[in-house]
């Protein structure tokens, strides 16, 4: 199932703010466990956490509520919206209304949270970490981890680096497969010619984006902000919310459970991925140090009968450091 990514959450601020702002909020209804919708103006908006938020054409009747969204329909009943915008980058929107901001937290499981004057009034489900909480009464602030679109090429694979910009990983896969890079290519290795390839193909798709839909045998698998090499068959549609109304309208239930499984299957190969790349990357040092291991066992000697100085050991983390 496609997750939105920030991307598309950018272009979904800039296609509902001429829809809704000034508009009022008239009410919010909860469609299923972390999917509500709600309406501003005559706009029906749909939030599935963690997953999408677009208008919907599809009105579903529903007769499920919860104290969450009781609690936001009285502190935000006729509100005036004043903005929407994205904040730090990042998959959290913001829709500030004169009595509060409603705030959707749209990465991992996600979260919905009402704040007033800074503070946490409600949630939808109350969290906390270690920089930050969502709690009644406590100051409200967003993950301090904050995307850049700044390329960094390290050792590792081009996309693992490429994933640290706040783009998603189909985005940076079509960047590469039009600069005709591997993806497991390290980044370091690449030349001046690929970098700037990398780059442009890069600003081709965040400057100029466009929903398409993606269909495989005549049923739409996918949808996106740019055409894809790896779909022969697309259309374009008039906007975001469009193609994403029909691609979750049609998409075919799932098990619940199936689908935690599979969300933690993916989690663990990702994991496994940077598993094998710091492997890889000690290999390379191990293999470094075993090259050069009589001057290094000559230099280790040296220091421990003194003949070198400004040397410090931390035998806590078994470790030294030798300044030369």
């Amino acid at each position: 199932m496609h997750k939105m990514t920030n991307f598309e959450y950018a272009f979904m601020v800039s296609e509902l703010s001429p829809l809704i702002l000034g508009r009022h909020f008239d009410r919010i209804r909860k469609i299923g466990e972390g999917i509500y919708r709600m309406k501003i103006g005559s706009t029906e908006i749909l939030c599935e956490c963690g997953v999408r938020i677009h208008s919907t054409k599809y009105i579903e009747k529903t007769e499920l509520t919860d104290k969450f969204v009781e609690k936001i329909s009285k502190e935000l009943d006729n509100a005036k919206l004043l903005s929407i915008e994205q904040i730090n980058n990042d998959r959290i929107l913001c829709f500030n209304f004169t009595k509060g901001q409603l705030i959707f937290e749209m990465f991992g499981e996600g979260n919905v949270i009402l704040v007033r004057d800074g503070n946490t009034v409600c949630a939808q489900k109350y969290e906390s970490w270690s920089d930050r909480a969502i709690r009644v009464g406590e100051s409200y602030s967003p993950p301090k981890n904050i995307p850049s679109n700044k390329l960094e090429f390290s050792d590792r694979y081009i996309i693992v680096s490429l994933m640290k910009i706040p783009l998603g990983k189909d985005y940076c896969l079509e960047a590469l497969a039009r600069s005709k890079i591997d993806e497991k290519t390290p980044g370091t290795s690449l030349s001046g010619n690929q970098i700037l390839a990398l780059e442009q193909a890069l600003d081709q798709i965040r400057s100029n984006p466009k929903p398409y839909g993606f269909y495989s045998n005549g049923k739409m698998c996918d949808f996106g902000l740019s055409s894809m090499k790896k779909y022969s068959e697309q259309k374009d549609f008039p906007s975001l919310s469009e193609v994403a109304d029909e691609y979750y309208m049609h998409l075919e239930k799932s098990n619940p459970v199936l689908d935690k499984l599979i969300q933690r299957l993916e989690k663990q190969k990702e994991r496994l991925a940077a598993l094998l790349e710091e492997e890889r990357e000690y290999k390379q040092k191990g293999d470094h140090i075993y090259e050069h291991f009589q001057e290094v066992e000559s230099l280790l000697n040296d220091a421990r009968t003194g003949k070198i100085e400004n040397i410090k050991i931390n035998k806590k983390d078994r470790s030294i450091e030798l300044e030369l």
